[in-house]
């Protein structure tokens, strides 16, 4: 699968920090997933099995950790949910402002946005490439849920310049991104994406012209980080047990939840004081504030 395969690359390839995205190959992955599969797939969680309870909890870990950012936009503002999958942020926006623009290539996660959104009428979903087709602002927020890091450097520059003059007076542009603690790992195969550390994204944010991004560690992506890794650990050392099963895959997400304070919580924080790299990716919320 994918995922296996990306993980398995990080863990033996260190030197990949030179490769360069296939486009075509990252679209056709979103594109694969159909109308089933686009919610999961958009929160990395399909290739596991686990269970959509995982992304309800994820989100909402997410949602509590950057709550003073979203806070901070007016109930009348207009947001531009750029790179918006399956349309799960999208739906929080809704609920939350009067006007949401969403922004997605995969023609199946536009289908799946579109169907989510459709009790909304303050909401539209656009297809098209953030290379090209970006809308026209002004936005008072512009979220990025896991977008630069299907991106390259050069092209993560230009898209953010090309958003900064999309903000209206006092906004902000948010980012959701997938870190490693050092370098930057660009796996390659069926699935390929970009992973930096929080240094070269505060670089990327330097050349785009921005001051140095705001930082919160996103802890409910470890936590399912910490679910997916188990996972691949089980296909690989208990192969007698199926590769794909709902059940086992359900089965370590609600062990995992039952043992919280030390799974979800304890766990990653110890090991991330001792500097000891598991789960192998992390992630981060950025906040760019241009008047700052």
């Amino acid at each position: 699968m994918a995922r296996s395969y990306h993980l398995n690359f990080i863990l033996n390839n260190p030197s990949s920090s030179g490769r360069r995205l296939n486009y075509a190959v990252v679209r056709r992955y979103f594109q694969a997933a159909g109308s089933n599969t686009a919610a999961t797939a958009s929160y990395m969680a399909h290739e596991q099995n686990l269970p959509e309870n995982s992304i309800h909890y994820r989100l909402g870990k997410e949602l509590s950790t950057i709550a003073e950012w979203l806070d901070a936009v007016p109930p009348e503002g207009r947001v531009l949910d750029l790179g918006c999958g399956a349309g799960s942020w999208t739906k929080i926006f809704a609920n939350r402002y009067d006007s949401v623009v969403g922004f997605e290539q995969s023609a199946s996660m536009v289908a799946a946005a579109r169907t989510l959104m459709a009790p909304f009428p303050g909401v539209e979903i656009i297809e098209g490439d953030v290379r090209t087709d970006i809308p026209d602002g002004p936005f008072d927020l512009i979220f990025l849920g896991g977008l630069c890091m299907y991106l390259d450097d050069e092209d993560a520059v230009v898209m953010l310049r090309s958003l900064k003059g999309r903000l209206a007076p006092g906004a902000s542009i948010v980012l959701r991104e997938t870190t490693v603690p050092q370098g930057k790992l660009t796996p390659s195969g069926e699935y390929q994406a970009v992973y930096r550390n929080v240094s070269l994204y505060q670089d990327i944010f330097r050349e785009a012209g921005f001051p140095p991004a705001q930082l919160r560690r996103n802890y409910a992506y470890t936590n399912m980080e910490v679910a997916v890794e188990l996972v691949e650990a089980r296909r690989k050392h208990l192969r007698f047990l199926p590769a794909q099963s709902n059940f086992l895959g359900a089965l370590t997400w609600y062990l995992l939840r039952v043992l919280t304070p030390l799974s979800f919580w304890l766990l990653p924080r110890t090991l991330s004081r001792l500097q000891i790299n598991w789960p192998h990716l992390q992630n981060h919320f950025f906040r760019l504030s241009p008047s700052e």
